[in-house]
């Protein structure tokens, strides 16, 4: 193993913000680029961060780590929807403070499941 190999030393953290802010620039690009603007908030940080993460995984973990990584992102991402869709309804009914609990305790119930079922 190399010295990148370690996943604490400064050369892979240097590494990895390196290659984030690099994806996050390209991500931005693409955002500019895309009509309507409405999509450009798909391209926003958080894929460019997800894919930086990934590929460096990936270069020094292998593929069986970054599929599990892989996998937890997604259930994160379902996660999150099911807290949006949830929120968009709590809020209107119970205004945003128990809404947004409302929320957040579906955001949490959902991520624990997925959480089990992702590993």
């Amino acid at each position: 193993m190399g010295y990148i190999s370690d996943m604490s030393t400064p050369l892979f953290l240097a590494s990895r913000a390196l290659l984030g802010g690099l994806l996050v620039v390209v991500f931005a690009l693409i955002g500019e680029v895309v009509k309507p603007k409405r999509f450009a908030g798909l391209f926003g940080a958080a894929p460019s961060v997800a894919l930086a993460n990934l590929a460096l995984v990936v270069a020094v973990e292998g593929t069986a780590k970054a599929a599990v990584e892989s996998r937890a992102m997604i259930a994160g991402a379902l996660a999150l929807v099911v807290a949006c869709s949830v929120g968009v309804v709590a809020v209107r009914r119970w205004h945003a403070l128990k809404g947004t609990g409302v929320m957040a305790t579906a955001w949490l119930a959902v991520a624990a499941v997925a959480r089990v079922v992702a590993y």
